[in-house]
């Protein structure tokens, strides 16, 4: 379970004073998340009303937590279903639990689509253009941290644990997304989330109830982050795209923000720069672990292979 931290009924009590929610009726840990201890609370206001919530302490990586929060309020201001941060009467978000900064949000009802159907694929494609399309309005500003200098160093340090021809691909891979970063930087960018994967999605059949996990947000190419989205709710078990639904996808999206046709030029390598991001993360991960990290590492392989489908 995602519990490095442990709390004590009484210690989540104390967190929820000041969010004016005077009674715990319910605490679990949970295996939600990675990299962070989460925990889910019910607890009561003083009129009584139930709260359903869930309690993340960021063991690591909160540096980027005033931007989060920020990000996540002002998307639910626009009218998406993103889990914004309860605050206390003085209108601060972030606490200390433990010296761990800990924030408390919504916890919304509905499922992980396993399978994800044509009209899921349609609303969760809408969704991300709504996103996009929020952008103007959101003032700051944070860089992607998986980005070129991190494909590089962490290129270079992988070089020696891989086979040969796992080696050349990856090299070969980033050189063409490092000599393709001119041409992409004029194509739009702004707000993304970064790793909107089947599993950071809710539904209630097919009505979309909540987005999670923004830890990936930042801004970047929007065109990226459809092309992370398709890669996970589009593909068959063998890596190849299902049309129905790579179709719905696109048409929910279209449908609030059309592709410029730069944009539809780059689409096919950004699928391949797309699986080769995640590959390169699990691979750090699969051989360069955290000391203290207690979680099963993501195996590389199928992100290799959806890559290879990528570049057919």
């Amino acid at each position: 379970m995602a519990v490095y931290t442990q709390l004590s009924e009484n210690e989540v009590s104390a967190f929820l004073q000041p969010f004016g929610l005077v009674r715990l009726t319910r605490l679990r840990g949970t295996d939600a998340g990675i990299e962070n201890t989460n925990y889910f609370v019910d607890a009561e206001d003083a009129g009584g009303r139930a709260h359903t919530l869930v309690l993340t302490l960021f063991e690591r990586g909160a540096d980027g937590l005033p931007y989060f929060v920020a990000l996540t309020t002002y998307l639910a201001e626009q009218g998406l279903p993103v889990p914004f941060p309860y605050r206390d009467q003085q209108h601060q978000a972030i606490h200390v639990v433990k010296q761990k900064p800990a924030l408390l949000v919504p916890r919304f009802s509905g499922a992980h689509p396993v399978t994800p159907n044509v009209e899921q694929c349609r609303v969760i494609g809408n969704a991300l253009a709504l996103m996009h399309r929020a952008s103007p309005g959101f003032s700051q500003r944070r860089d992607n941290d998986r980005g070129a200098r991190w494909r590089e160093v962490t290129t270079a340090k992988l070089v020696e644990k891989l086979p040969s021809d796992q080696r050349e691909l990856l090299q070969q891979q980033v050189r063409n997304w490092q000599q393709d970063l001119p041409a992409l930087a004029q194509l739009p960018a702004g707000i993304t989330h970064g790793d909107l994967f089947h599993d950071n999605a809710l539904f209630e059949d097919n009505r979309l109830t909540g987005i999670i996990d923004f830890y990936n947000a930042c801004h970047d190419l929007f065109i990226y982050d459809l092309a992370v989205l398709v890669n996970d709710w589009c593909s068959t078990v063998d890596f190849t795209l299902d049309e129905p639904r790579l179709q719905a996808v696109l048409l929910g999206y279209e449908e609030l923000r059309p592709l410029e046709p730069l944009e539809k030029q780059f689409w096919p390598r950004m699928l391949a720069y797309a699986a080769l991001r995640f590959w390169l993360s699990r691979l750090e991960s699969w051989y360069f672990p955290a000391a203290d990290s207690a979680v099963k590492q993501k195996d590389p392989e199928p992100m290799r292979q959806l890559l290879l489908r990528r570049i057919g």
